[in-house]
């Protein structure tokens, strides 16, 4: 698709430049004369000169640009020829126009060591194609230097855009892995209950439902703040007690709680840690699995006590990495797994309201 050529900002930008040198030249080359009339009619002249090859060229652009199947978006050759070719024929006229009014008296004659003045013949015809050339280089560079500017703007606008809407689709497919992992462990989880102990699974369900309805009720960002966080976790873990009763012992520290709302993490990202300290660890009323939830400096700490069961749930081994490559596109930071003999334990960092609009 063919680009739209920005004449407007072209007209006021390289307009601007050009107008404050072009002024500033004729200030300092009509410095030295006495007569007012005459230094008002050539740069009456001047500016008239500058301003048809200023406008000529942006005609000349805009002709060639429609012509093109595909957008440059900057000063070819042809433009550049035929703008210069223009230019040499608004210098004639202007030469014409600064003859008659030196015939009429208007001008005076210039200094006797004045070069143009000075010129006859064929030199005539050799300096009107150098004085062209000089006058529509000195146009033609402002106008190619705004137009790449825009361009190089607008190249770059484009790039973040593309990249803003990678990382979303990113995002969103990391995120889309998360629910329907969850629900089928919930749903197997259920359907055990519900055989086994029927009025445990009615409390069970109910659970879950309150779970998945906070859990689809989510803005487009990606995040959610602590205390979001923290009540999914804790419908879940009130789901996991009903499975496991006394076995498992879940705790939320103060300094958690009141973390302010202006704080945020990725959505669903403490929910996974706990399940898989539940899937990965033993679970008895004589050892019960204990998780906490504590805050130290800007990260927040899930730590559980480390029992390993000796026969391992089939897992896909995607939850972390899930969350460590959403930390990497919401904020290029990493999470920080530790692991000893007693206790497993992984750091998030707490996001500032900055990230709730990526």
């Amino acid at each position: 698709m063919q680009q739209t050529l920005p004449v407007k900002h072209l007209i006021r930008q390289s307009g601007k430049t050009m107008l404050l040198l072009l002024v500033a030249s004729l200030i300092i080359g009509n410095s030295n004369t006495d007569d007012l009339t005459a230094s008002l009619f050539r740069v009456a002249i001047s500016l008239g000169l500058f301003t048809a090859v200023f406008f000529s060229n942006i005609g000349i652009l805009i002709f060639y640009h429609k012509k093109q199947n595909s957008a440059k978006g900057l000063l070819d050759r042809k433009t550049f020829v035929t703008g210069y070719l223009c230019t040499i024929v608004f210098v004639v006229i202007c030469q014409y126009i600064e003859s008659i009014l030196r015939s009429k008296g208007i001008l005076l004659n210039r200094a006797a060591n004045d070069h143009w003045q000075n010129l006859t013949g064929w030199r005539v015809y050799a300096y009107l194609p150098y004085v062209s050339l000089m006058l529509y280089l000195f146009i033609f560079l402002i106008q190619n230097f705004v137009l790449t500017q825009y361009e190089k703007s607008r190249i770059e606008l484009e790039l973040l855009k593309l990249k803003s809407i990678n990382t979303d689709t990113a995002n969103q497919l990391l995120r889309q892995q998360i629910q329907p992992h969850f629900l089928f462990n919930a749903l197997n989880v259920l359907r055990s209950l519900i055989k086994k102990y029927p009025q445990t699974a009615d409390a069970y369900l109910i659970r879950l439902s309150d779970f998945l309805r906070a859990s689809i009720s989510r803005n487009g960002s990606g995040l959610a703040t602590i205390r979001e966080e923290l009540k999914l976790c804790e419908d879940y873990m009130e789901m996991q007690r009903i499975r496991f009763g006394n076995a498992l012992d879940y705790q939320v520290m103060p300094e958690v709680s009141a973390i302010d709302e202006d704080k945020f993490l990725p959505f669903f990202s403490l929910q996974p840690l706990l399940e898989n300290a539940i899937k990965h660890n033993e679970l008895t009323e004589l050892h019960p699995l204990t998780i906490t939830i504590t805050r130290q400096q800007d990260c927040l700490i899930v730590r559980n006590n480390f029992r390993p069961k000796k026969m391992m749930e089939t897992s896909t081994g995607s939850g972390l990495a899930n969350l460590r490559e959403r930390y990497r596109i919401l904020s290029g930071d990493n999470i920080v797994i530790e692991t000893d003999e007693s206790f497993f334990s992984v750091s998030i960092k707490i996001l500032d309201h900055e990230y709730s609009h990526h």
